[in-house]
């Protein structure tokens, strides 16, 4: 009688201890790519973002969010047609603002002419990344359909 409990709480417990994990790492890749998009070589391009992100959060894979294009809104403060989207199950979308890719798939077209159009006012670049993380346990699963974990990273640019 006891067996299904014992099992259910041990399988729970590594159900959060994937969810922690994914937030440390996801957490990491933001933070990482927001220094990488602080850096002067990072003014005209986001290849070195995005090589950055997917290269430290190779743990889960982390994809471009389609919206990260030229012109698209801050993270902490969404609005407009271009802000971040939700990512499908078990894949994580990283979002630059402000991003300079021309167009989608961001990772072929991630480089521009023009400069990152950094605010004159507050000198600051950010890097979402969202992950869709799924339970292990089909009964957690049907309860919590949708566990998006997302992390923002803002740095000043440098």
């Amino acid at each position: 009688m006891v067996a299904p409990i014992f099992l259910f709480v041990i399988f729970s417990a590594i159900d959060i201890s994937r969810l922690m994990y994914a937030y440390t790492a996801i957490s990491s890749a933001a933070r990482d790519g927001a220094r990488t998009a602080s850096l002067n070589g990072s003014l005209y391009s986001d290849c070195p973002i995005i090589k950055e992100v997917e290269l430290v959060g190779q743990g889960f894979p982390v994809r471009m969010d389609p919206n990260s294009l030229v012109g698209d809104s801050d993270p902490n403060n969404p609005s407009g047609p271009l802000q971040p989207s939700t990512p499908p199950p078990n894949v994580g979308y990283a979002y630059i603002w402000p991003a300079v890719a021309t167009a989608n798939p961001p990772e072929a077209n991630c480089t521009a002419t023009t400069q990152r159009a950094i605010s004159p006012t507050v000198k600051h670049v950010a890097v979402e990344v969202q992950y869709h993380f799924v339970p292990l346990l089909p009964l957690v699963n049907q309860f919590t359909s949708k566990v998006i974990i997302k992390t923002i990273s803002v740095v000043t640019e440098e």
